[in-house]
């Protein structure tokens, strides 16, 4: 037991021995290295972002479409009309009794 005892504590004696600052140190050179490598990252987390910032100024710079003229809608409007008064025309013909 004692030989034991002794052989842990002249392996304790020869342990390396680092003062607070060494370790105080290699934790910040750590921490930076860490903090710059999500840096990066963060960075092509902006791309998409970005991208989507340009289409949307894109969208919005583009002139915006002119409403058709009047003349068109009524001419619209006026086709379907007779496009019904047609077929009334067919359902008059018909006789009741075929419907």
């Amino acid at each position: 037991m004692k030989d034991e005892e002794k052989e842990k504590e002249l392996l304790s004696l020869l342990a390396v021995r680092r003062p607070e600052a060494f370790w105080l140190r290699q934790k910040n050179a750590i921490t930076r290295a860490a903090y710059e490598k999500n840096a990066v990252s963060r960075a092509w987390l902006l791309a998409p972002a970005a991208a989507a910032a340009a289409v949307l100024v894109m969208f919005l710079a583009r002139a915006p479409q002119q409403a058709p003229a009047p003349e068109t809608l009524v001419s619209t409007a006026f086709l379907e009309n007779l496009d019904l008064l047609d077929d009334m025309d067919v359902l008059e013909a018909v006789p009741e009794n075929e419907l």
